[in-house]
């Protein structure tokens, strides 16, 4: 069987939609129209004289010819991405696109104006931010930097570690005032994520403090929270950084300190020798570590 026959766009397209499951969520990660992908694997079959794919209703699953042209696709990939970090680290130059990824709260409340600063220095380059939640994979080039809340740096990649993040209890005046005079936490709105406050490394706080909180709204975003606890319903485990600079809201108590990571920005080794990835997280790691008191709600 001639899988040799393909070409690296090719396995680009196995991997895509052997990691999204179907032609349109290729597409898109692939940056081009479900027609393409579509006569793209129609293409690659008729070369290999074999299918692929087989076609279900809950999406397209790999055939034994299919899972050998992935096994040989992972192993190119690997080797293309490390020639491009490899290539990319010894770009002397100021100019070019870093791509850097941080929680949507961080960008939001703590991170923005840093980028503003960043970019009036450095004009020439440019900085494509990628909001996101889940970890991205640095190894892949889904981005060049991470900015983190993470116990240590994950493996294979390098970075520094800005200090700690402390969270607190925050809730607007009216809500406070009550707490203030007297009324169990029990009984007020309390605002946590979408699948339960044990998702949390901190959701021991509640058995800890003997808490058995009613959720009035629950969110996957940090920022959602933070926005929905100015609005006023309920109380919300927040990171300092985004809770003491709010002007609507007020601080309850703080979570103990058992609960708090860390600030890491992270790179990969083959990049940080790139000299706008080095600028950028002198940059940032310069500025951070001068809100070190703010990150750890101080």
């Amino acid at each position: 069987m001639a899988i040799n026959t393909l070409e690296w766009n090719d396995y680009r397209v196995v991997l895509a939609i052997q990691r999204t499951g179907g032609l349109a969520p290729a597409a898109r990660a692939l940056g081009v129209n479900h027609a393409t992908v579509f006569r793209q694997v129609n293409a690659m079959e008729a070369r290999l004289g074999a299918r692929l794919f087989d076609r279900h209703r809950s999406g397209y699953g790999l055939t034994a010819v299919g899972e050998v042209a992935l096994a040989a696709a992972e192993a190119m990939e690997v080797q293309v991405l490390a020639a491009e970090r490899r290539m990319a680290g010894g770009d002397l130059s100021l100019t070019g696109t870093i791509r850097v990824t941080a929680p949507d709260d961080m960008v939001q409340r703590l991170l923005l104006p840093l980028f503003v600063d960043f970019r009036e220095r450095y004009p020439k380059i440019e900085l494509e931010v990628i909001v996101e939640n889940r970890f991205l994979n640095l190894s892949r080039r889904e981005a060049d930097v991470a900015l983190r809340p993470t116990a240590a740096a994950p493996e294979a990649m390098t970075g520094i570690n800005i200090g700690p993040l402390h969270m607190a209890l925050y809730a607007v005046p009216a809500l406070a005032d009550r707490v203030a005079g007297g009324e169990a936490l029990d009984a007020l709105p309390w605002i946590g994520w979408e699948d339960g406050a044990e998702t949390l490394r901190f959701g021991g706080f509640y058995r800890n403090r003997g808490l058995n909180p009613v959720f009035a709204y629950r969110s996957n975003s940090l920022l959602a929270q933070v926005f929905a606890a100015e609005a006023g319903m309920g109380i919300a485990v927040l990171p300092c950084f985004a809770g003491d600079s709010s002007d609507q809201l007020r601080r309850l108590e703080a979570v103990d300190r058992s609960y708090a990571t860390n600030l890491w920005i992270l790179t990969h080794p083959d990049l940080r020798r790139a000299a706008r990835i080095k600028v950028f997280i002198d940059f940032m790691s310069g500025v951070l570590r001068k809100k070190r008191r703010l990150l750890a709600g101080d």
